[in-house]
């Protein structure tokens, strides 16, 4: 299939097209970013629902209930599931799909992406894979992220609604509290609360957020069972509770916040590589030497680089 052929069979919403180009950005292959070119102005049209949470939490027992919720509510779902990498193959390891079943069953498109050792639980390209999907034409998309603990906060930045997932009996309560993850989430969730504990994890959770500031939404502290779809309609409301309360003008607002936080760093990362070609891996190995033998300190070697 050459790009002219899947750009027009993009543009009709072709599944086998949409994957294609999921693994073109997920290989940072060059034609993904002439695709995107072209078919830009048909993406940013779905709602984005962030799942994030420690491993073990239940995240993708949670996605696959949620949805079938949303599929039964009317909308089309499209699922991101971020991985962790195998040391092998380079790729995603696949237990999640594995555990969304029922999504399988409901023919809702799930895609697996390795995370590739990015820091901060997703892909450094989950932003474009996001796109891709959504020329599906789904209104809803669900994005998990590998649950990597204390840093896996990056999700916030791509997240129209994002739900964290606290889970009784994993020694987490005072990881959660350095965290600072329970700060991005605009619904928190203790999973599993059949289990002895639940209760006293939420308390502390609603302790933990009454010392903390917030504005006109206060997050909302939901019980479920995900295995059962034990609260699992509570935990939809909560989630249209937090799209109406943005509304259409906050919504936007908060896109452009984030579309602005991504695009410095995509400039950042460019001129970095820009400057990192220009200078030459010679220049930097000598320089590096110079530091290592103490003839120059590493803040001027940074300056004498950029400089020159």
């Amino acid at each position: 299939m050459n790009q002219t052929e899947l750009i027009r069979n993009l543009r009709n919403g072709d599944v086998r097209a949409v994957a294609r180009l999921l693994t073109l950005i997920e290989d940072e292959d060059k034609e993904a970013e002439q695709i995107l070119k072209e078919i830009w102005e048909l993406t940013g049209k779905s709602y984005i629902i962030g799942i994030t949470g420690p491993p073990g939490a239940g995240k993708s027992t949670i996605v696959d209930v949620l949805a079938r919720t949303a599929i039964d509510q009317g909308h089309k779902v499209g699922v991101l599931a971020v991985d962790p990498t195998s040391p092998f193959s380079g790729g995603a390891v696949l237990g999640d799909r594995l555990r969304m079943s029922s999504a399988h069953e409901s023919g809702i498109f799930i895609r697996s992406v390795a995370s590739r050792g990015h820091l901060g639980g997703l892909a450094a390209t989950t932003r474009f894979m996001i796109n891709a999907l959504e020329l599906l034409q789904n209104d809803i998309t669900l994005v998990e992220t590998v649950g990597a603990g204390q840093g896996d906060v990056e999700i916030a930045q791509l997240a129209d609604t994002t739900v964290v997932i606290e889970v009784p009996g994993l020694g987490d309560e005072v990881q959660a509290q350095k965290a600072g993850i329970l700060e991005i989430g605009d619904i928190l969730v203790v999973n599993k609360s059949d289990r002895p504990g639940a209760d006293r994890l939420s308390k502390e959770l609603q302790m933990m957020l009454s010392l903390g500031e917030h504005g006109k939404w206060l997050p909302p502290i939901v019980a479920t069972t995900a295995t059962s779809s034990g609260g699992i309609d509570k935990l939809w409301n909560e989630i249209k509770n937090h799209r109406n309360h943005l509304g259409k003008k906050k919504l936007q607002q908060q896109r452009l916040r984030k579309l602005k936080y991504d695009l410095e760093n995509q400039v950042r990362q460019k001129l970095f590589n820009r400057k990192i070609i220009e200078v030459g891996s010679d220049k930097i190995e000598r320089m590096a030497t110079s530091i290592m033998k103490r003839d120059i300190d590493p803040f001027s070697a940074v300056e004498r680089i950029i400089k020159e």
